[in-house]
């Protein structure tokens, strides 16, 4: 079984011209806030506490010990 068109498969365009004319584009929303019925929260200030900043403080501090430990015992 053959098929009719087996001619140039890789080109996908048969040659004849489809023009769209132009036409004006239509307008975008208005408003991204536009029938919002509940007002938005206010924005914390105060997001990060004291106990993640000392916990990741901690988690660096361990990992820089472990890198100089291992540059001591490869350099010894």
């Amino acid at each position: 079984m053959s098929t009719p068109h087996a001619g140039n498969r890789s080109a996908p365009y048969s040659g004849i011209e489809h023009k769209v004319p132009p036409t004006e584009t239509p307008p975008a929303e208005s408003s991204t806030t536009e029938g919002i019925s509940v007002p938005e929260r206010p924005e914390l200030h105060n997001a990060w506490g004291f106990a993640p900043l000392v916990l990741i403080l901690g988690v660096v501090a361990i990992f820089l010990a472990g890198v100089i430990a291992m540059i001591v015992a490869l350099s010894s």
